[in-house]
């Protein structure tokens, strides 16, 4: 299963942000959360019931439903659809667990796409990228995305955006440009899924609704609300680290502030019970994803990116070979001054430990390759071909090392 070229994957986001997010209207930042009665969250109220198709309004309902449901059949054969057994079977259980009497509305797909991102659809679809399972090193992390979606469905977001976009005018081009998107020559791509993720950027208060909802939710399963906060300080790291604006991410451009975002989440955790993180549980239950999670992320090209999340994962353990693995290739293929000394010393580390893929010994024969290093590198290829006989460069890697 190969991913998409990244210039591929951008394209997608730069061709739904034109058609999209153009007419997608959001609520005043000063604007307050409606109230009403829900149980825990008696102060955002539920607009959706278990099980029961209701909307703003009927035909903005069954015509966003319907789109939403041809979507969702194109993801369920879709080649980025991860459909690892043991990964699903263990998201699921947390969707599941945090939806409550909503878990049988909510389907949760894992996506191959090395972004931070999820989406929560009105019919019920939630899409969890792959980038965002990398960039979480506990449940708690990833519970508090899990139930920021579920917040959006449980307030009907989507449905609030439909009623906005058929007030302005604008539905007749919404569902031209869905459509158009559906019948497109890319379909059963990554630009189907990005275009979905895309529709659901809402605005700016019903991301802080979601948000809050989602606090609640880690705190009511005894799950640490400072992981919330975390979330989007690590991202906050990412975007200094490569210079990228998040404005010029159609997938968080209408969200709030990422500073005011990760400000108010530690904030409001300080007011909730402290929970655990279940970091232990996490690297378990997505174990069997995270080498090729980490693959894609090395072929994004993004090296200062997969050098922070590798140094998350070390955090908790300095002798993991797959974080190891991925932090000296990062550095090997950035080669900047003094990148290749650092590269050998992190390769070295990584295939010390059983973890570590075979394709770390011939990073590592690579870097001492080229610092002059050759009967080292001889000895790396040798083991690099012992662990993978069946590698699709094994013959180049022989006709090397007879030469």
């Amino acid at each position: 299963m190969n991913l998409a070229r990244r210039g591929f994957l951008t394209g997608g986001c730069a061709f739904c942000a034109g058609g999209l997010l153009a007419c997608t209207p959001t609520a005043p930042d000063g604007a307050q959360p409606q109230t009403g009665g829900m149980g825990a969250h008696s102060d955002l109220a539920a607009r959706n019931t278990p099980g029961v198709r209701t909307g703003v309004s009927a035909d903005a309902d069954d015509g966003l439903r319907a789109t939403m449901d041809q979507m969702e059949a194109r993801l369920r054969t879709s080649r980025f659809l991860i459909r690892e057994p043991k990964a699903n079977a263990y998201v699921r259980r947390i969707v599941r667990d945090l939806a409550g009497d909503y878990a049988g509305d909510i389907r949760a797909y894992l996506v191959r796409v090395p972004f931070f991102n999820a989406s929560q659809a009105p019919n019920g679809m939630m899409q969890i990228y792959s980038g965002l399972l990398l960039r979480c090193t506990n449940e708690a992390q990833m519970a508090a995305v899990l139930g920021h979606e579920i917040g959006h469905y449980l307030r009907a977001h989507s449905r609030q955006r439909m009623q906005d976009a058929r007030n302005a005018a604008d539905m007749a081009q919404v569902f031209a440009f869905i459509f158009a998107g559906l019948g497109a020559p890319q379909l059963n791509s990554a630009t189907d899924i990005i275009l979905t993720a895309s529709f659901f950027a809402y605005g700016r208060d019903q991301e802080r609704e979601s948000d809050e909802i989602g606090m609640r939710l880690l705190s009511q399963h005894g799950l640490s609300p400072i992981e919330a906060a975390r979330n989007w300080e690590n991202l906050i790291a990412e975007d200094q680290a490569t210079g990228i604006s998040k404005y010029r991410d159609v997938l968080r451009a209408s969200h709030p502030d990422q500073s005011e975002r990760a400000e108010t989440l530690r904030r409001r955790a300080g007011e909730l019970p402290t929970g655990v993180t279940r970091a232990d549980e996490y690297r378990e239950g997505i174990g069997a994803l995270r080498e090729v999670m980490f693959e894609d992320q090395i072929r994004t090209g993004s090296h200062a990116v997969t050098m922070l999340i590798a140094d998350r994962w070390l955090a908790a353990d300095s002798k993991d070979g797959l974080p190891l693995y991925a932090k000296g290739e990062a550095l090997r293929q950035r080669a900047g001054d003094g990148d290749d000394t650092k590269a050998v010393e992190s390769l070295a580390a990584a295939v010390a430990d059983s973890r570590a893929p075979a394709v770390a010994w011939r990073s590592l024969a690579l870097v001492q390759r080229k610092l002059g290093r050759e009967g080292e590198a001889r000895e790396a290829f040798r083991e690099y071909l012992r662990l993978a006989p069946d590698a699709p460069d094994r013959e180049i890697v022989r006709r090397n090392l007879q030469g």
